[in-house]
C-alpha cells in the first residue's frame, strides 16, 4: 500500500469543502480503481487540514495524480484548497497489540 499525505487550507466553508471532497474521492475512485480509501481527514487548530489517500500501489498513485486534471470532482475540490504539500510513502504494518489500528475503521468513504 502507498499513501499520501496532503496538507492545505481551504478557501471555503467547511461543509462545502467536506461535500466537494467526498464528490473528488468518488470521482477519483471511478477513475482510477488502484485507490483503496480516503480514511483521515483531520482539520488542525491553525484552520489548516491533512486530508490521507491510500493507493494500492505507488504507481497507481502516480497515475492517479497525473491524470487528476481531467478529472472534473477533482479538480472542484482543488479549486478551494490553496498551499498544498504532499508526502507519500510505503505503509507498513503495525506490530500487534494494545495500539495496533487493525480495529480502526474507514467511515466507508472509498466505495
Amino acid at each position: 500500500m502507498f499513501a499520501e499525505f496532503a496538507r492545505f487550507t481551504v478557501k471555503t466553508d467547511t461543509q462545502r469543502f467536506l461535500s466537494l471532497r467526498a464528490e473528488a474521492v468518488r470521482a477519483v475512485k471511478r477513475a482510477h480503481p488502484g485507490l483503496v480509501a480516503a480514511p483521515l481527514l483531520v482539520q488542525h487548530g491553525d484552520g489548516s487540514w491533512t486530508d490521507v489517500w491510500i493507493y494500492r500501489t505507488e504507481q497507481e498513485a502516480r497515475a492517479a495524480n497525473a491524470g487528476a486534471g481531467e478529472i472534473e470532482g477533482f479538480m472542484a475540490m482543488a479549486a478551494v484548497l490553496d498551499g498544498v504539500s504532499v508526502e507519500s510513502g510505503v505503509m507498513h504494518q503495525p506490530g500487534s497489540g494494545e495500539f495496533a489500528t487493525g480495529g480502526v475503521r474507514t467511515g466507508g468513504q472509498c466505495p
